[in-house]
């Protein structure tokens, strides 16, 4: 379950030097920008194509950053609702219909299995928040070029590249790829029909694709509150749930 994407289609603009800008300056406006947004509630819907399986449902979310999840699904993936909590460290699962939890840590088969698509904790909170944060990994290799009202930020880590497109103007990202060394997408998140509010610049469309795997996920955001500072929902678990306990 969960996350959201539309294919991105790229303007065929000339792509030039950074114009002076340097990676150090770009990553500390991106990450003052995506700072500005440290809770999110919000619903919309969700929708979600792969071999494993094709649906479409309503969900909520509650996010406090930079380590708690939580959201409730109705309707997709053949159950009527389910409630998922999910930490950097660990998450509990409730399927409703069956009236069962799962708790277990948060590695990113776990996520799979439950999530019923490929994703990392960090890429979860990345595509649900709408927001990216440069780690203070080693970027010693970025490259930063522009692209119409993008810079491109391109970084290498063995052989995979990643390439970030952030907003020249106001700092926030609106496109994330990670390529093989042939230039094959591994993974696109995109961001779109941003907004701003109280200085928050926020999309209305997130979008996630894998080709290799043949999964797409699109999310659509109809409501959205900032910065309540605390997650808003809660796991309500009837005593009566069996529970299953994953390493």
């Amino acid at each position: 379950m969960l996350t959201a994407f539309i294919f991105y289609s790229c303007t065929s603009s000339e792509i030039k030097k950074g114009d002076g800008m340097s990676f150090e300056d770009i990553k500390a406006r991106v990450n003052a920008s995506s700072e500005r947004l440290f809770s999110l509630d919000a619903d919309g819907e969700i929708s979600i194509d792969s071999p494993e399986l094709s649906n479409t449902g309503s969900i909520t979310v509650s996010i406090n950053k930079p380590d708690s999840i939580y959201t409730k699904l109705e309707g997709p993936f053949g159950i009527d609702v389910a409630d998922l909590l999910i930490t950097r460290n660990d998450f509990i699962y409730y399927n409703v219909m069956d009236n069962m939890v799962i708790k277990g840590v948060s590695t990113p088969d776990n996520l799979r299995y439950i999530m019923k698509v490929k994703v990392s904790f960090d890429e979860l909170i990345n595509a649900f928040s709408g927001k990216y944060t440069f780690s203070e990994d080693n970027y010693e290799d970025a490259k930063v070029t522009s692209e119409g009202n993008n810079y491109i930020v391109t970084t290498k880590s063995g052989l995979e590249s990643r390439k970030f497109w952030i907003d020249m103007k106001s700092y926030f990202v609106t496109k994330i790829g990670t390529y093989d060394e042939k230039g094959n997408i591994k993974i696109e998140i995109i961001y779109d029909n941003f907004y701003e509010k109280d200085g928050i610049y926020f999309p209305k469309n997130i979008s996630i694709s894998r080709p290799s795997e043949k999964q797409n996920i699109w999310l659509t955001y109809y409501n959205e509150e900032f910065n309540n500072n605390r997650l808003t929902y809660k796991l309500k678990i009837p005593k009566s749930a069996k529970t299953i306990l994953w390493k």
